[in-house]
């Protein structure tokens, strides 16, 4: 009996474990008021140290890029696009056997938005990939809901 319930607690610590490897990015998502009617929509995501998520902007045929699908909202008016951080690297990786973006630690994209409305949100959701040296995760999808006050 001692040596069944040492195995489940070893069980399930391992599952423990292992979910916390298999979510290796958190996201957040705020706005922060720049003028009377303008906000910055923020996406932020906390990557692993080791891990990597990448940017908008690869080639087809590498890693699936960080794309941004947002509901349209006839009180919100999008300005520009999504803009992601200038401190990424780009360089060769062996596993895409190319050249590709990759953005590292704690990463910022966001989107400038004007609203002449209080109490507005901005829904959606973020596609990413992440991997590290050795292995990627499948594309995830994270659903997001921003207020805007």
């Amino acid at each position: 009996m001692k040596t069944g319930f040492i195995l489940i607690l070893l069980s399930l610590s391992f599952v423990c474990f292992s979910q916390e490897m298999e979510d290796p990015v958190k996201w957040s998502f705020e706005s922060e008021k720049m003028a009377d009617d303008q906000y910055k929509i923020k996406f932020i995501a906390e990557v692993e140290s080791g891990w990597a998520i990448y940017s908008q902007y690869n080639e087809e045929g590498g890693p699936i890029p960080t794309t941004f699908q947002l509901e349209e909202n006839s009180d919100l008016l999008l300005i520009g696009e999504v803009v992601e951080p200038d401190d990424k690297e780009k360089k060769y990786d062996d596993m895409f056997e190319m050249d590709v973006i990759k953005l590292k630690g704690n990463v910022e994209f966001y989107q400038i938005v004007k609203t002449a409305v209080s109490g507005v949100s901005l829904k959606g959701y973020v596609t990413f990939m992440c991997c590290d040296d050795t292995q990627c995760l499948p594309p995830t999808d994270v659903e997001f809901e921003i207020y805007i006050d």
